[in-house]
């Protein structure tokens, strides 16, 4: 039985938008999440120093440097610091 192709059927699938990387600094607050995961990819996959990866997505060294160490000594609560620094960079205020 010849299979039947109806003629909807080759415009029912249609090209997926670029998706924005969440990671990235825009125009709105990013989740620490995020940019961690593309910290560790840009590390490891792109080889970028700290220097470089801080300059892409605009974060603080100090944030920076606890998302690299993980540290169990680490002093700074790291979601809060990132968000006020989102708000600083975007500014906005409280």
């Amino acid at each position: 039985m010849p299979i039947r192709k109806s003629s909807d059927a080759e415009g029912s699938v249609k090209p997926a938008a670029p998706k924005e990387n969440p990671a990235l600094p825009g125009k709105r607050i990013r989740k620490l999440e995020d940019v961690a995961l593309e910290v560790k990819r840009l590390r490891e996959q792109e080889g970028l120093d700290l220097t470089q990866i801080r300059e892409k997505l605009e974060v603080s060294y100090d944030v920076l440097n606890q998302l690299i160490l993980q540290s169990y000594k680490s002093v700074m609560n790291t979601p809060v610091v990132f968000e006020v620094q989102e708000k600083i960079r975007l500014g906005i205020e409280d």
